[in-house]
């Protein structure tokens, strides 16, 4: 330590946490409040993004079978209905839309045949956005 500061003490008051400052207190609960929002928006963009993924059609009974879907809704265990709004996985299995919509949020996998739906969307879009390229490996056992 230099000779001019030897009779000068560097000590800070003894201040509790009750005892400090309001503008402190404001400080530390903005930040708080925004890290809260930023967490609230990440978490609806989350939200909104994998519900996009689920692909929703209005199809008429008809079309059920041209398409070659099953006639009834595997979740909730009841027919198709004209003008039913269906979500249909990455796998082409449908469901009634909010049937789905409520199975992907405890799981994330179709509920017919256990593929994760959030990976194959994904490959899907991936594979749409791509220039034309041979099959990714092991693509030939994904339906």
């Amino acid at each position: 330590m230099s000779p001019d500061f030897q009779h000068y003490s560097f000590r800070m008051p003894n201040i509790g946490f009750q005892n400090l400052p309001l503008n402190i207190y404001i400080v530390v609960f903005g930040t708080a409040i925004f890290v809260f929002i930023l967490s609230l928006l990440f978490c609806c963009y989350l939200i909104r993004y994998v519900l996009h993924l689920i692909e929703v059609y209005v199809i008429l009974k008809e079309k059920v079978k041209e398409l070659n879907l099953y006639e009834m809704c595997a979740v909730c265990l009841e027919e198709f209905k004209p003008k039913d709004e269906l979500g249909i996985c990455p796998c082409k299995h449908a469901f009634h839309r909010k049937c789905l919509i409520k199975w992907l949020e405890v799981r994330k996998v179709c509920p017919l045949c256990n593929m994760p739906v959030l990976q194959l969307a994904q490959l899907h879009s991936n594979q749409e956005h791509r220039p034309t390229q041979g099959p990714l490996p092991g693509a030939e056992n994904i339906v």
